[in-house]
C-alpha cells in the first residue's frame, strides 16, 4: 500500500494540489485523471522526494528513501544513456538483478535483436517506450509508476502491455497516469481524480462499475 498523509504543494503563493489523503492498495492498478497541469506529474516527483512539498507518503510503513530499490517510476520522455546501445542500458540498469542472458531474453520481447544493438539516440519514442516495458521485467520493481506509457506504442504492443500490466499487478502495486482512456480502461482497478485541486478517490472496483473513463471525464474533469 503506498498511503499519502495531508499531502499539499504550492509554487510560491499558488496552491497547486489542496491537501490530499488517500491509500493506493497493494496489488492493485490504479488510474490518476486530470487535465494537462492539474498535478499528476508533481504527485509522482513529490512522491518520489524529488520535490519539496507538505505531508508524507509511506510505502507500506516505509518512506521512499529506504525502499528506493523497490519502486520505479516509468516517465513519460524514457531517459536513458543516448550514446549506447539498448542492450547495454538495460544491462547496467538490471546486473543486480539479472544475468545478462537473462537480460536479452526479456529484452527481445520488446525490441528486436538488431535494434537492441543500435546506440539508444536512433530510436523512436516508441521503441524508448518499449526498452522501459523491458527494464520493468528485469527489475521487478514491488512499487510500479507509469507516466503516459501507452503513449507511442503500436497496437500490437499496446495489446500486450495491458496483458502485462494485468499480470505484474499480481506481484506489484501500480500507479498510472495518462490521457489514452481506450488503453487505461481495460486495466483500472482503483481511479482516483483530480477535483477542486485535491487527489480523491472516485471508483474502487473501477472496471465492474460498468461506466468509461471517457464519460466519468466528461461529468467529472470538464
Amino acid at each position: 500500500m503506498i498511503k499519502c498523509v495531508d499531502f499539499s504543494k504550492n509554487y510560491s503563493n499558488e496552491i497547486i494540489i489542496k491537501k490530499s489523503n488517500f491509500e493506493i492498495r497493494n496489488n492493485k492498478i490504479s488510474f490518476l485523471m486530470g487535465p494537462n497541469g492539474s498535478g499528476k506529474t508533481t504527485l509522482i516527483k513529490s512522491m518520489m522526494e524529488m520535490e519539496k512539498h507538505n505531508g508524507e507518503f509511506f510505502f507500506g510503513d516505509k518512506k521512499i528513501s529506504q525502499i528506493r530499490n523497490e519502486c520505479l517510476v516509468i516517465w513519460d520522455d524514457c531517459p536513458f544513456y543516448t550514446n549506447i546501445s539498448g542492450i547495454k542500458n538495460l544491462i547496467i540498469f538490471g546486473e543486480s538483478r539479472k544475468s545478462p542472458k537473462k537480460i536479452e531474453e526479456i529484452a527481445n520481447k520488446y525490441l528486436d535483436y538488431g535494434k537492441l544493438r543500435n546506440k539508444v539516440k536512433t530510436y523512436s519514442y516508441g521503441q524508448k517506450k518499449k526498452l522501459a516495458l523491458a527494464l520493468v521485467e528485469i527489475l521487478e520493481p514491488k512499487y510500479l509508476i507509469m507516466d503516459e506509457i501507452s503513449n507511442g506504442l503500436d497496437y500490437e504492443m499496446i495489446r500486450i502491455l495491458q496483458k502485462d500490466i494485468k499480470s505484474w499487478s499480481e506481484e506489484m502495486t501500480i500507479l498510472l497516469t495518462g490521457h489514452q482512456f481506450s488503453f487505461y480502461n481495460e486495466v483500472v482497478d482503483d481511479l482516483f481524480v483530480f477535483k477542486n485541486k485535491q487527489i480523491i478517490l472516485l471508483k474502487e472496483n473501477f472496471r465492474e462499475s460498468g461506466v468509461d473513463l471517457e464519460s466519468i471525464y466528461d461529468e467529472e474533469i470538464l
